[in-house]
């Protein structure tokens, strides 16, 4: 069952509110502050060959065949090393100390389950249970949202909070508006009531957003890629004057199990591409808010490659870290090859929860 279901009972107890609070304001109030962007890498991304240790002997031997032998230097403080090339579109942005690079980000006793570990990730806790931790986080800050995905998959990071999660994509643009909901169907039942309640108010917001579109800069394109296409979206919600707070996306593929050269290769040039598109897009719109965006994958892969030319579920991995005033060029340190766990995986040197606080606070 999907987190959604779960805390949808808790979610719409706070409907009525969010509903009075719009229709007060008439919507989503115009912010000239911040936005938050997160980008979930699903699969498991492997971090050692997407910044990669080039000199280390132990990395070239554990990896006769998957090496990664050069890529976009990184040369603060002498650190060793590169960015695989297929991310070289992103160099701009690391020149600029527009991206920074979280090192050796994970658990320290990882789960190697999809399922656990996206949970754990989503609600930023190692039991992989209670709201969303984007959800939580503007739940205590008492913000009213909106909190709004992009992808098809939707968040579980923004789900089960007080703010309003909604989603919004292409199909949800051309669709026709939605007949509003009647809670005087709900007769007594006054949880139900609730829920129709906090329809209606997900359907006005949908639609106050829609309204309020910009247009993408003059002469700029986004990838035709799925994830250009959300990157095209955030844009124009970020351009308008009614910019949500927080913005997810998804990109998938990145479960190397067998020939993952190329399939790495391919979906991290994916990732570059519409990254980079991203950063130049932010920087042709005027006043705008600050905004900061972070992936976030499950969890890392194995230091060995297997017999697939591959590599297995892992532990300690890297994020990065896009936008304004970014902590370039490093958070936290690159994990030891030498010194591993009882499973021989990486040792995780920055938690999640970690790494969530210190990038909201950007």
């Amino acid at each position: 069952m999907k987190r959604r279901s779960l805390l949808f009972g808790a979610a719409a107890l706070t409907a009525v509110t969010l509903l009075d609070q719009l229709s007060a304001r008439g919507g989503t109030t115009g912010r000239r502050g911040k936005v938050f962007v997160l980008l979930e890498l699903r699969g498991g991304n492997d971090g050692l060959n997407t910044v990669v240790p080039v000199a280390d002997p132990i990395y070239l031997r554990a990896r006769p065949r998957l090496a990664v032998r050069e890529g976009v230097a990184l040369d603060q403080g002498g650190s060793g090393l590169v960015l695989h090339p297929a991310l070289a579109p992103l160099r701009p942005a690391w020149e600029a100390k527009r991206l920074a690079i979280a090192l050796g980000v994970g658990w320290p006793k990882p789960t190697r389950s999809h399922f656990k570990a996206t949970d754990q990730w989503a609600c930023g806790q190692p039991s992989g249970e209670g709201p969303g931790w984007l959800a939580a986080a503007f739940t205590k800050a008492g913000s009213p949202g909106p909190l709004v995905a992009l992808s098809p998959e939707g968040s579980a990071a923004i789900e089960g909070g007080k703010p309003l999660s909604l989603q919004l994509n292409l199909a949800t643009l051309t669709a026709p508006p939605l007949a509003a909901a009647d809670p005087s169907l709900a007769g007594g039942n006054q949880t139900l009531r609730r829920l129709l309640a906090l329809e209606e108010a997900s359907n006005m917001e949908i639609v106050r957003l829609k309204r309020a579109l910009a247009p993408l800069p003059p002469g700029f394109s986004v990838p035709g890629s799925d994830l250009g296409q959300q990157v095209g979206l955030a844009l124009r919600l970020i351009a308008s004057e009614i910019a949500p707070p927080v913005l997810t996306m998804s990109l998938g593929g990145f479960d190397t199990h067998s020939g993952q050269l190329n399939r790495q290769a391919k979906v991290l040039g994916r990732l570059a591409e519409a990254l980079a598109a991203f950063d130049a897009g932010l920087q042709r719109l005027s006043n705008r808010p600050q905004v900061t965006l972070l992936t976030t994958s499950e969890f890392g892969r194995r230091l060995r490659e297997n017999d697939s030319s591959g590599t297995d579920h892992g532990s300690a991995s890297i994020s990065l870290v896009l936008g304004d005033n970014v902590p370039h060029p490093f958070l936290g340190t690159y994990p030891s090859l030498s010194q591993l766990d009882s499973r021989g995986d990486l040792i995780p040197g920055l938690t999640p929860p970690e790494l969530y606080r210190q990038v909201l606070q950007l």
